[in-house]
């Protein structure tokens, strides 16, 4: 009787408040009978897998889009009992659907945005110093409004991490907005041009990530534009997991299906993102990523080893150093770049304390909160084998390489944005969509 009572109440406040039920980290048992599965079992849920499933119920004309991240295809399987990796992520896009999502998006595409951004940020901050003759060298304080190093800005555990610990490096930070939440400024902005909707509140946008710090990110006010929010909700790998089981779903009894299209009138254009956008799953993925954009750009060709070993693994602090110059052509920049890689916010610390006493200088850094990037989030399945993060991110890397493109900057979905609606890279439009203030907290503007 209880759970009952408990169950109509949130229903009730889920027809109240627009989008999301407060206090985040409260969970609850939920106990469940379907017509689907008679025998009532019980399953802790959260509180946002509660609201998907009142919103579902509910759910009218509204369009229920999804999103994934590149680790939660990796630990799904898990939740079966399988191995990392074991199932195609067009089996997680039919068990998405089983849900009822309508469309299923990549968000390795978003990834693939991500790095066409921020590599462009990085690159007009190198190409600042060139023009100062070294004067946008690493110091600490900046010297200019563009200073090195650039620090990466898609884990949002790192954001809320540096707004305790060392907000006075907000302008290293890079101002892209992480790559699910760019989805949502897209998806709300051209809700009646790609789906027909006039109202983007008859979009449903939830994302399927690995890592629980997206759900207070989406809830910052700067991501929320009266009673719209970009993201509507956010689910774990763990949630899906759980509401597969309550509805009885086997995965591994269903036929693999593509990822949907972004834009509604052109369904031939899937959302599939690159290798690069996949590394975005494991840390060292960013800058890898974006290291291989910004050299072929500058050069007009791959870089030598599209694979940055060094900057690959569980260790934690990685560190590189890449020419920008093509000595065969002699293209690009007669410079290079030094690199860093830290997961883990003690880590972060600790590197950030000796840049700031000097001892240390880059020019770019990836910062992840979690050890060893999303594929060790706080949504992911928990494991008692010491080596998953090791097993969950070698699926990474072969994933990377399986991938007919490898570079963010080549996906059509990525161009195609660009071309018809973003206008130039890092352009005005582009500004005012996919980037924000560093730290969520200094305003409620787009910066």
């Amino acid at each position: 009787m209880k759970s009952l009572l408990i169950t109509v109440l949130l229903a009730l406040i889920s027809r109240t408040v627009p989008f999301s039920i407060p206090s985040r980290r409260i969970q609850t048992a939920l106990k469940s009978t379907t017509a689907e599965n008679p025998m009532e079992t019980t399953e802790k849920m959260t509180l946002e897998a509660i609201e998907f499933q009142n919103r579902l119920a509910d759910k009218k004309d509204a369009l229920f889009i999804a999103q994934t991240a590149p680790s939660v295809r990796v630990a799904l399987p898990e939740e079966f009992g399988l191995e990392p990796g074991s199932l195609p992520s067009g089996i997680m896009v039919s068990a998405l659907k089983e849900l009822g999502f309508d469309k299923v998006i990549d968000t390795n595409t978003m990834a693939d945005l991500t790095i066409c951004e921020e590599a462009t940020e990085l690159l007009n901050r190198v190409l600042l110093r060139i023009e100062r003759n070294g004067q946008n060298e690493t110091q600490y304080p900046p010297v200019n409004d563009a200073p090195l190093p650039l620090f990466t800005s898609c884990c949002p555990g790192w954001m809320f991490g540096l707004e305790k610990m060392a907000p006075d490096l907000a302008p290293y930070v890079s101002s892209c907005k992480s790559p699910h939440m760019m989805l949502g400024a897209l998806v709300k902005e051209y809700s009646k041009e790609w789906y027909g909707r006039d109202d983007p509140k008859d979009i449903y946008l939830v994302s399927i990530m690995p890592c629980v710090k997206k759900r207070p990110e989406s809830d910052e006010k700067v991501f929320q534009h009266g009673d719209v929010r970009e993201i509507d909700n956010v689910l774990t790998t763990r949630d899906i997991g759980q509401l597969l089981r309550m509805r009885n779903v086997d995965p591994t009894k269903l036929e693999p299906r593509e990822f949907d299209s972004m834009f509604q009138s052109e369904e031939d254009m899937n959302s599939l993102g690159s290798g690069a956008g996949q590394l975005f799953g494991t840390t060292g993925g960013v800058m890898e990523a974006a290291v291989r954009t910004v050299y072929a750009w500058l050069t007009g060709k791959q870089l030598p080893r599209l694979e940055l070993t060094e900057v690959r693994g569980l260790e934690a602090v990685k560190e590189a150093t890449v020419s920008l110059l093509d000595k065969e052509t002699g293209k690009g920049l007669d410079t290079e770049i030094r690199v860093a890689v830290v997961n883990g916010l003690g880590n972060a610390k600790k590197l950030i304390q000796a840049l700031k006493n000097g001892e240390a200088q880059y020019d770019f850094i990836e910062v992840m909160a979690c050890l060893g990037g999303c594929i060790g989030g706080g949504g992911q399945p928990r494991s008692k084998d010491k080596d998953i993060l090791q097993r969950r991110q070698e699926v990474i890397y072969k994933l990377d390489r399986k991938l007919p493109i490898r570079q963010s900057h080549e996906n059509p979905t990525v161009k195609h944005l660009y071309e018809k609606y973003l206008g130039e890279i890092g352009g005005e439009k582009a500004h005012h969509l996919l980037h924000v203030k560093p730290i969520y907290g200094g305003g409620d503007e787009k910066s």
